[in-house]
Order: structure tokens, then C-alpha cells, then sequence
């Protein structure tokens, strides 16, 4: 799937890079580290906990245009670097917020659906002591449908 540019319908690698460059939680990881101060080579692979040269450079490579060296060697962020990892950030942050305030809301929302359900069966078998005749079979064969929905949405908001 390709970006396209909203103003004018082509392809814009730059942006595509860009989101490439913020996929993965390694490359986050370095641009926060470079925000702190730039580092070496060395001290980037000892920060990062990467064993292997290799896998660091290959990260370091989809950073280029977020990352440069300075004059003594060590990676440190460019403008766009700084401003990614803002934008990366407020993103994560985002994510975060939105994932609690929906367990903020599922929570008495299962509560909820759980006392209804407990209720219902109290009123079934309020019902069925009470009735035994004809309406008996209709009444309970409705509240045990209302009851098993109950029980379906329950199990529903659980999978979330």
C-alpha cells in the first residue's frame, strides 16, 4: 500500500520512510536515548542492549534523516529526528490514554451487565416457583433467551 500526498495524488517515500523509521520500538528507543545526549556507536549498542553490530546499524540506517553524527562521531537527533520523536510520543501517549479510559468504561459496563444477568435468573426462578401452568413454558423459555443475550454480551465486552 502506497502514501500518497493529499495535495496532488503521488507517492511520497519521505513520509512512508518516515513512518518505516518509527515501526519499531528499538528505533523509538534509540531517538529517546539521543534526545537525553548524543552517544557512540558503542554507547548506543551497550544502551540499547543489541548484541549484535550489525542489527544496531541496520536500525540506525532507517533513521537516516532523523539522526546524524556530530563532529566528534557520536549519533545525535537532526530537527526532523526531534520533532518524529515528539510526534511518536504524543502518538504512544495517546494509545495509552485511549486504552485506559476504555477499561475505565468496560469495567462498570460488565459489572452492569453481570448484576442484570444474576437479576434475570432471579426472576426466572422467581417465575417458575410462581407459575406452573400454561404461561409457565412462554415466560420462562423468554427470560432464559434474555438471560443466555445477557450472558453473550458479557462474554462479548470480555474478549476485548
Amino acid at each position: 500500500m502506497s502514501e500518497l500526498d493529499e495535495s496532488n495524488g503521488h507517492f511520497d517515500s519521505s513520509r512512508a520512510e518516515l513512518f518505516e523509521a518509527l515501526g519499531h520500538p528499538i528505533r523509538i528507543k534509540i531517538l529517546r536515548a539521543l534526545d537525553e545526549q548524543p552517544m557512540s556507536f558503542t554507547e548506543l549498542k551497550k544502551e540499547m542492549a543489541i548484541d549484535s553490530s550489525g542489527h544496531l546499524q541496520f536500525h540506525l540506517g532507517k533513521l537516516s534523516g532523523l539522526i546524524k553524527t556530530d563532529a566528534a562521531g557520536n549519533y545525535e537527533l537532526t530537527d526532523d529526528g526531534k520533532e518524529a520523536l515528539h510526534v511518536a510520543q504524543a502518538a504512544l501517549r495517546t494509545e495509552a490514554m485511549l486504552k485506559t479510559k476504555e477499561n475505565s468504561i468496560a469495567r462498570p459496563f460488565v459489572i452492569s451487565i453481570l448484576g442484570i444477568s444474576i437479576v434475570w435468573a432471579l426472576i426466572m426462578v422467581t417465575i417458575s416457583v410462581e407459575l406452573q401452568g400454561s404461561a409457565f413454558s412462554s415466560v420462562v423459555v423468554i427470560l432464559g433467551i434474555g438471560f443466555i443475550a445477557c450472558l453473550l454480551i458479557l462474554a462479548g465486552v470480555g474478549r476485548r
